[in-house]
């Protein structure tokens, strides 16, 4: 028989270990890993003889100072939100910007965007202005995408 697909991956699914880490990957206190951010260095050194066989270092353990009690309380800064405090409708659709709409992103919006970008690229290039929408006769201005939707049948 074949041995698996897993077996022969060379994605392995073993939990972790010192011995399997980077040179400076403690999973004791984790104190090689800031919050939120990424390693910063170890806080010990492996020691080849002796019982424990990593030593942590005073002057490298990262200590995180804060500021009095009393100046924390007396802040105009909170740290949470209150459950009572709503946010506007102007707040909530602000992420969406013009896009929001019904029907949410339609092939229209992306044939619009792609006829505005060919239009600026052939202004780039020709160097000259082109009518950005519409001929005085109604029909648009012929550009690259007009005139590859119209032989592909699209228009």
């Amino acid at each position: 028989m074949f041995p698996t697909v897993a077996r022969l991956s060379k994605a392995s699914r073993r939990p972790l270990t010192t011995k399997r880490g980077n040179k400076d990957y403690y999973k004791g206190t984790r104190q090689a890993f800031l919050p939120g951010g990424h390693r910063t260095g170890a806080p010990g050194k492996h020691v080849v003889r002796g019982k424990s066989k990593y030593r942590l270092l005073d002057e490298k353990v990262r200590v995180f100072v804060a500021p009095p009690l009393h100046v924390i309380e007396s802040s105009p800064l909170k740290p949470y939100v209150h459950t009572s405090v709503k946010q506007t409708k102007s707040e909530r659709l602000a992420p969406y910007g013009k896009l929001r709409t019904a029907g949410g992103l339609t092939p229209e919006h992306y044939f619009n965007f792609l006829r505005t970008t060919a239009l600026e690229q052939q202004r780039v290039t020709n160097g000259q202005l082109v009518e950005r929408a519409q001929s005085s006769d109604g029909q648009q201005s012929p550009t690259l995408l007009n005139r590859a939707m119209e032989t592909l049948g699209l228009r």
